[in-house]
Parts: C-alpha cells; structure tokens; sequence
C-alpha cells in the first residue's frame, strides 16, 4: 500500500510498535492484531517470506482494526514490493473510496468502462466479502463430499472386514451356541469387536490429527481472509464417535448373518 495514503481509507490502532519507524523504513511492515497472535510476531521481528512470496521485511508495528479480514493482513511499501518482483507501477488491488452519499454499485460500473490498459474487476467491498464468504462455503461444501465419500468407504472395509472374520469362526461361532451363547449374544460380540477396532482407529487417527496441527500450523485462506484450522476435544471425541458409529454400522450384515448360522453347520464346518 501507499504509505502516505493508506490511513485515509481505514483506521489503523497501533498496540505496539512505532508508526514513524514503518514509515521510515522501506522494508518494514505493520501486521495485523491475528497475523502477529497467530505467528508470534512482535516488533523488531524479521519476516523471512522470500520462499514464499520472495519478501524479507522488518515488523514495525502491530495493528487492530476492529476487523477480522483486516487484523489477518500484512502492510508494506508498494513501491518496495513492486521492486522485489520488478513490477514498478503494477497492482492487483486497488481502493477506491466512494465520496459521502456515493453509489459504489454506480461508481464501480464506472470504472470498469474506462479505457484502462488493463481490464478491471470493481465491486463494493460488501460484494467482495460475500464472495469470500461464498468461495469458504465451497470449501466447505467440498470437504464435507470428501469426509462424506471417506467414511462410505471406511464403511464398506469394515463391513468386509467383519464378514471375513465370520467366515473364519463358522465353528467357533458354533461352539458358542452351544455353550448357551444366544443370537443377541452373538450379534452383540460382532458388534462389540468391530466398534473397538474402529475405536483404536479413531483414537489413532485423531491422535495423529492432533499432533499434525500443533506441529505446523495449518490454515484455509480465501482472499484475505486467512482461518486456522484447529482441533479441541471435543472434535477428536466426535471423530472417535463418529468412527465407532461407523463400525456397529458396518457390522449389521456380518452380525446378522453370524446369529442365523446353523448350529450343527457351525460345527461340522473346517476350520
């Protein structure tokens, strides 16, 4: 952004750090209040983004705005940014501010029909964030088809699973019976194996889900704004109910199946 024009458009509350150090210093930076929580960041502090967006820049200050989608940006120097990647003169956003009383709807129509060397995509900023909202929920949407298609699949192991292991104990399922076992007895024993195999499983992968997230910080970003993805409790407790929910489901067909063999079948089977 512009230096000498960027407090014009929004309000920016410095909670640490100099203002006249980041408007002295060509390479320095002013992050925002959830950028700086999230990474650590205080001033004094080197950003080394060169592997990412080839930026090395000083933290000068860290700023609240009040808004989220703000509080998750970075400022810095246009014309040092511009130089880091030899683009003098370019951007890929601008601001406009609509005058007292101005139709931003109007004004945008406006300069998208200049004769601009470059073509123009300009909407009030509302419609800008309600298409990122709009690009979170297609995350969304998408992840959820994902998990969806995951557990259909988990669901089809399991129950395959369990059927093999049926079909390995036709005569132990016997021997059972005749020790007094009945079918809801031997329907409960399936289901009680296959929901501790999920279990283990879930408690496995929540476990390793956890350690994932807390050894690198993992995010979603759609524009500015930047979501870390986090995982509490109580999400790794729905995993793992969700998971042992999965197992009884998947051993209804095998249990059934094990409570109407046959006894004198069972025993006589090899095996």
């Amino acid at each position: 952004m512009d230096k000498q024009k960027f407090q014009k458009f929004r309000s920016y509350n410095l909670t640490s750090g100099s203002m006249d150090e980041f408007m002295a210093a060509r390479d320095g930076a002013l992050v925002g209040a959830s950028v700086a929580a999230r990474k650590g960041w205080t001033p004094g502090r080197t950003i080394d983004l060169r592997a990412q967006l080839g930026l090395l820049m000083e933290v000068k200050g860290v700023f609240s705005s009040g808004n989220e989608e703000q509080d998750n940006t970075i400022l810095a120097d246009l014309e040092f940014v511009q130089d880091q990647y030899d683009a003098r003169g370019k951007a890929n956003q601008l601001l406009v501010k609509v005058a007292p009383g101005g139709n931003a709807d109007q004004l945008a129509g406006q300069i998208d029909a200049l004769a601009l060397p470059t073509r123009t995509s300009t909407q009030p900023e509302k419609a800008f964030l309600q298409g990122m909202l709009e690009d979170l929920s297609d995350l969304v949407l998408l992840a959820s088809l994902v998990v969806a298609v995951t557990l259909i699949v988990v669901f089809i192991g399991v129950a395959n699973t369990m059927a093999m292991a049926v079909r390995d104990r036709v005569r132990q399922i016997g021997v059972l019976r005749t020790l007094g076992f009945n079918r809801l007895r031997i329907m409960l024993l399936i289901f009680l194996e296959s929901a501790v195999l999920c279990a283990a499983g879930g408690v496995l992968g929540s476990a390793a889900a956890w350690v994932v997230l807390n050894v690198q910080q993992v995010s979603v970003q759609s524009r500015t704004l930047n979501l870390v993805i986090s995982m509490p409790w109580q999400v790794a407790a729905a995993g793992v109910a969700v998971a042992v929910l999965v197992g009884v489901a998947g051993a209804v067909l095998p249990a059934w199946r094990a409570a109407r063999m046959n006894i004198v079948q069972s025993l006589g089977s090899v095996g």
